[in-house]
């Protein structure tokens, strides 16, 4: 497979085609449309020489990988990968920016199945400490500086991602730039536009929202004067025990510029930030702080952007997909 990579993981071996059994070469057809979805984490800690990265030592196969596994059916990949990094770990972390998906061919019974995993960039929940217990899928973790770590890491593709991860400068907490979630047609609202609610779906939607934004570690949430963005964000809102902020510099009829300037003073070392805004504005703001395209960064609603921001000025801009499957 173009881009994938060989090795050894979570319970099925990859094999190289040239050492399988004829019958079974064959089939670099790999399962029609078959996929093992997966998603895990680099979480990440201050240590006495820098930086340093935790590990899992698997018992069954005697290897040292990133903190990964399979995702239940119907999960979000985010869920998913914080769940595995405290199954496997016992820390509670906050994700980041994305880091690089990983992609091999797996055995999967006779035949070839593309495994793809996705990997965020994490941090330790400041509120929860680590309670790695021993078991029978992870016995040891090691927490490691970054180099000494990919020496140890077993296969290819975790050093790939943990490579990618070192790359990063030292950032602050994410701003989750979002578009608010399903509110129905314009066109069939006779009322003023600012006041056209969320519909069922978009309910729905918002409620989903809820679930996943705070794995995050947002601290603050801001909203557009719009009530449907306000409304995205009450679930959130909710759970999280935060007042939602209105300010109307995310409002559609506003300077993407003066958006955009907004955003990056939001960033801190402190917690995340999720922000509410329009179809409209999201565009031209992320375009003013990337200097890319504005057509680039039209979201469909319910999804965003993830801004992480260093020092220097914004470091990472990740897809956030409300049903990324």
């Amino acid at each position: 497979m173009e881009g994938g990579i060989a090795a050894q993981t979570d319970g099925v071996d990859a094999l190289n085609p040239e050492d399988a059994p004829a019958a079974q070469a064959e089939v670099v057809n790999r399962l029609a449309g078959a996929r093992i979805r997966a998603a895990g984490g680099v979480v990440g800690r201050d240590g006495s020489g820098g930086t340093e990265v935790v590990l899992v030592h698997r018992p069954r196969f005697d290897d040292w990988s990133l903190p990964k596994g399979k995702l239940k059916r119907g999960e979000h990949p985010l869920a998913g990968a914080i769940r595995e990094v405290e199954e496997e770990t016992g820390i509670s972390a906050w994700a980041g920016p994305r880091l690089p998906t990983a992609r091999y061919d797996v055995w999967s019974g006779d035949s070839l199945a593309e495994k793809s995993v996705d990997y965020w960039a994490m941090t330790i929940d400041p509120s929860s400490g680590p309670t790695f217990t021993a078991g029978d899928e992870v016995d040891d973790i090691a927490w490691l500086p970054v180099t000494a770590a990919i020496a140890r890491l077993s296969y290819p593709h975790d050093k790939l991602v943990l490579r990618a991860y070192a790359e990063f400068p030292p950032l602050y907490r994410p701003v989750v730039f979002k578009r608010h979630t399903s509110a129905g047609e314009r066109d069939r609202w006779s009322g003023p536009d600012a006041e056209r609610p969320l519909d069922e779906a978009g309910q729905q939607q918002a409620k989903a929202l809820a679930q996943l934004l705070p794995h995050f570690g947002p601290t603050r949430l801001v909203s557009a004067e719009p009530v449907r963005c306000q409304q995205t964000l009450a679930p959130l809102s909710l759970e999280l025990g935060l007042p939602i902020e209105i300010d109307a510099t995310f409002t559609e009829s506003a300077d993407p510029q003066a958006a955009a300037e907004k955003l990056r003073q939001m960033a801190n070392g402190v917690g995340a930030v999720v922000v509410c805004s329009q179809g409209g504005l999201i565009p031209g703001a992320v375009s003013a702080l990337t200097g890319g395209s504005p057509a680039r960064y039209r979201v469909a609603k319910g999804d965003g952007w993830v801004l992480s921001f260093a020092e220097a000025g914004l470091a990472a801009v990740d897809a956030f997909e409300l049903s990324p499957y």
